[in-house]
């Protein structure tokens, strides 16, 4: 997950506010100016040396004018690509550090002194969603001895000795969300971001808590189902995350109590797993899914409260189910509007026996060691991650004095890596606007961080590529994420030849549409929709 301002929001909040909102938010807005003022005469170190819009900004809003949009990650990229891999703008009246330089990404997302933590303030609207008290979990808290021991329990449900036991679950809600498409015919126009996510929230709901969503089986989900309740939840955190007020005053803002409905209704059903995990009691010895897991942290360490807890299981099932859905619609989308790279894919499945054809047996079904002998559809993978990583910014802040690239700063300023400048920027890669999977094909398969840059002066590490961010705060679901994300790919594309149907507009019409709401999605309703072509007459059988 990540930091993220969607100051896109900014606008419409303003559009529909009354005058009363108005004197409110100009009352509040001239104190905090008082207070800018006053951080203006503080040391700032090097700050004003570090090349940025900042001068550019306003008083109070600083440069959040420039991100009125809901695709302002391209916004970052495009002042990372002027200014370099240091550059500095104002976030209302807070200093921002947007950092895409690869040594300087090394230091911070390390364990040396220059390592810089979470901006834990940043992430309360988060909270808010995941727990009515505001506890935080994995993604926001502090490191402490509690997120020690939390993360420490939750990691033993993901490692990959535990994690290949669900493979036979997932590999059956695949074969089935498979069927429900080969049924629908060719000539259907499929929301291939849909159908993952439909997938992706099974699994998460199957291999962590034993309950299934039956979201694959689903032609339009209920209200209140979780497909449909959490992007309005991602909607209210944006919402809240520029504008303070909206959680205190929430009758004064468009949508407001369907926001706060939509935290209540997401924090019932999080209950509602918290509580199995109790009524089901001490789990078997050889159990270590999620709530085995959860149920072993609480009575080992009484001082962790089931509000905490409930936070955690919040946050566990965002992650697992938002950015892997997202993950394998971008790759889809990739591939589907690159002809060549989806006919290598094929001749790699065929090579392997996996391929449907015309007038052929069916192929023979899918293994979980087959993953590592696809390194071409590994490398689509990774180059669509590059271009289209979820999880577009993450947020920092420095604790004390220290330094980023050349520049020493100040204790307080917020740093920002930005995920989607830094996996995109000229000063990172070569022609990276272009979808190349060559780039990965003599990266190690097992490989998620990188430096395209090279080896680097000194032998310090550089970083370029981290779809699942790197150091202590990575990613803990990572392999349950890899094994769903690569399983779709490969049964999908080994069943269908898939083109990006045309009311999308092409890729263009995709990027028009891009929009980081928590995670890097698209706008509306559409999706990315698809069309998909069945490789053989076998695909509906087996599957």
């Amino acid at each position: 997950m990540s930091d993220v301002f969607d100051v896109s929001a900014l606008a419409a909040a303003l559009r529909a506010a009354t005058p009363v909102e108005l004197a409110v938010v100009a009352a509040v807005l001239g104190g905090l100016y008082l207070i800018y003022s006053h951080l203006r005469s503080a040391n700032k170190y090097d700050l004003d040396k570090v090349p940025g819009p900042w001068r550019e900004g306003y008083p109070v809003v600083g440069n959040c004018l420039s991100l009125l949009s809901p695709d302002f990650h391209r916004q970052f990229l495009r002042w990372n690509d002027e200014y370099g891999g240091v550059c500095r703008i104002k976030f209302f009246w807070n200093d921002v550090l947007l950092v895409t330089d690869p040594l300087a990404l090394g230091e911070i997302m390390g364990r040396g002194e220059h390592a810089i933590d979470k901006a834990f303030k940043t992430y309360a609207p988060i909270n808010k969603m995941t727990d009515p008290h505001g506890n935080p979990n994995l993604l926001t808290a502090p490191a402490d001895e509690k997120w020690k021991a939390i993360r420490k329990g939750v990691a033993v449900s993901f490692a990959f000795q535990n994690i290949k036991k669900k493979y036979p679950m997932i590999l059956d809600r695949v074969n089935r969300v498979i069927s429900r498409a080969a049924a629908l015919g060719p000539q259907a126009s499929i929301d291939v971001d849909q159908l993952a996510l439909r997938v992706t929230l099974d699994v998460i709901g199957l291999a962590g808590f034993g309950h299934d969503y039956e979201s694959v089986e689903k032609d339009v989900p209920e209200y209140d189902h979780l497909l449909r309740v959490l992007p309005r939840c991602f909607t209210e955190v944006m919402l809240r995350v520029i504008n303070p007020l909206r959680p205190i005053f929430p009758n004064w803002f468009n949508n407001g109590p369907k926001g706060a409905a939509a935290f209540a209704e997401f924090q019932k059903q999080m209950r509602f797993l918290l509580n199995k995990v109790r009524e089901d009691g001490e789990p078997e010895e050889s159990n270590y899914d999620i709530g085995a897991q959860v149920w072993r942290v609480l009575q080992e360490h009484p001082d962790i409260s089931e509000d905490r807890m409930l936070s955690e299981i919040g946050m566990l099932f965002v992650e697992g189910f938002e950015t892997t859905g997202h993950t394998t619609s971008w790759t889809l989308f990739n591939i589907a509007t690159h002809p060549e790279a989806q006919d290598r894919i094929a001749e790699e499945l065929d090579a392997l026996g996996l391929l449907h054809k015309p007038g052929a047996p069916a192929p023979r079904e899918l293994e979980l060691d087959d993953i590592k002998r696809l390194p071409y559809l590994t490398a689509a993978a990774k180059e669509a991650m590059r271009m289209f990583p979820v999880v577009s910014i993450m947020g920092r802040m420095a604790t004390k004095v220290t330094r980023v690239g050349p520049y020493t700063i100040p204790s307080g300023t917020i740093v920002g890596t930005p995920l989607f400048a830094i996996h995109n920027t000229i000063h990172n890669w070569e022609a990276p606007h272009e979808f190349r999977p060559e780039r990965w094909v003599d990266v190690p398969v097992e490989a998620y961080v990188y430096n395209s840059k090279g080896e680097e002066a000194g032998g310090k590490r550089g970083i370029t590529f981290m779809p699942f961010s790197e150091g202590p705060r990575n990613c803990v679901g990572q392999s349950l994420a890899k094994m769903e994300v690569m399983t779709l790919l490969a049964k999908l594309l080994a069943s269908f030849r898939i083109e990006l149907a045309p009311e999308m507009g092409g890729r263009e019409g995709i990027r028009a549409r891009e929009s980081t709401a928590m995670t890097l999605q698209t706008t509306g309703t559409k999706g990315i929709r698809c069309h998909l072509y069945p490789r053989g007459e076998t695909v509906a059988a087996r599957s």
